[in-house]
C-alpha cells in the first residue's frame, strides 16, 4: 500500500472514531443529570438534587443520569421502585467515591432511595410524572367578626352591648354622643378610644382574648367590665 493511501485510510479511521466519540458525548448530554449524595463526613444524610443543587421530589419521566456521591463506608445509596422493576441500582457499602447510573423513569411512578443499613431514618422518594403539581388548598377564610355595640351617652355614661363574650374577632361599633366624654376600651391586646372632641360613630376591628376588659370615659376611672371567656 502506498504511503498516500495509508494516510488516507488512517485519516478516514480517525474521522469515524471522532464521529463516534461526538455521538457518545451528544447522547450523554441529552440526559439530564441528577445528583445523589449520602454519608457526608459519615453523617446520616442522604438526598437527591437536580444539577443546580436544588432538592427534588418530582420530575418528568425520561432518561436521567444519576451521579451518586457516596461519601462513607458505613452508608450506601440504593434507588429502586416497587412499580418499575427495571430501575434498581446501588453503591456498595465499602465504596467511597462517585458512580454514574443511567436509567429511564416511567410516567406516574413512585421511586424511593435509602441507605440500606439505616433505611428507617435515611430515605427519600421521587415521583416521575407529567401531571402538574397541585397547588396547596387556600387557607380557610378568617372567621367573620361579630358585632359588639358600645358607646357613651350625651351625659357621659359609657355602655357595652354585652358584658360576657367569647374570645374572637369583633367589630366594635362605638356611638359617641358626648361633647365632653369619650369612650375607652382597654384589655389584653386592645387599647382603643375616641377623643373627647369626637361625636359620631367609630368602628374598630379587634381580637378579644380570654380575660377582663375595662371600659368607660377617661374623665372618670374605667369602671365598666367585660369578661371574655
Amino acid at each position: 500500500m502506498s504511503s498516500r493511501r495509508r494516510i488516507a485510510v488512517l485519516f478516514a479511521a480517525s474521522i469515524v472514531a471522532l464521529a463516534l466519540a461526538i455521538a457518545g458525548l451528544a447522547g450523554r448530554a441529552q440526559n439530564p443529570t441528577l445528583i445523589a449524595f449520602v454519608g457526608t463526613n459519615d453523617g446520616f444524610d442522604i438526598g437527591l438534587t437536580d444539577a443546580s443543587g436544588t432538592p427534588i421530589t418530582r420530575i418528568p419521566p425520561g432518561t436521567y443520569t444519576f451521579l451518586v456521591r457516596d461519601r462513607s463506608r458505613i452508608h450506601n445509596f440504593h434507588f429502586a421502585s416497587n412499580q418499575d422493576t427495571t430501575v434498581d441500582f446501588r453503591t456498595e457499602l465499602d465504596f467511597v467515591g462517585e458512580m454514574s447510573f443511567t436509567v429511564t423513569l416511567q410516567n406516574d411512578t413512585e421511586y424511593a432511595y435509602a441507605c440500606e443499613p439505616h433505611w428507617q431514618t435515611m430515605n427519600g422518594h421521587l415521583l416521575s410524572t407529567n401531571r402538574p403539581a397541585q397547588s396547596p388548598p387556600p387557607p380557610p377564610p378568617a372567621p367573620k367578626a361579630k358585632t359588639l355595640r358600645a358607646g357613651v351617652t350625651a351625659g357621659g355614661t359609657a355602655h357595652v352591648g354585652s358584658r360576657s363574650l367569647r374570645a374572637g374577632r369583633y367589630r366594635v361599633v362605638v356611638n359617641d354622643a358626648s361633647r365632653r366624654h369619650n369612650f375607652h376600651l382597654v384589655g389584653p391586646g386592645v387599647n382603643r378610644r375616641t377623643t373627647a372632641a369626637f361625636r359620631g360613630t367609630a368602628t374598630w376591628t379587634v381580637r378579644l382574648k380570654r380575660g377582663a376588659y375595662r371600659f368607660g370615659s377617661d374623665l372618670e376611672p374605667l369602671e365598666g367590665r367585660v369578661r371574655v371567656r
